[in-house]
């Protein structure tokens, strides 16, 4: 999955428009979804990502600080 620039990322200098997964495989449930989530600090600014690991391009991302927070596992 392609992720729009930021105004701290270099700009996107890949233009074309990637094809788009093949709706069955979209829509087809993992036998065994790992997911997993982190903080991302690689970049200037931390992001939290949930991935489902268990599959290709299945993850989000948003700012660390719009991150909500869960109370009760913390």
């Amino acid at each position: 999955m392609s992720r729009s620039s930021t105004p701290w990322d270099e700009p996107d200098t890949d233009q074309h428009t990637p094809a788009l997964p093949d709706a069955a495989e979209v829509f087809q449930p993992s036998e065994s979804p790992d997911i997993m989530s982190s903080v991302d600090s690689a970049r200037s600014q931390p992001e939290f990502v949930i991935a489902d690991v268990s599959r290709e391009d299945a993850w989000v991302s948003v700012d660390e600080s719009d991150a909500t927070v869960l109370e009760e596992w913390c």
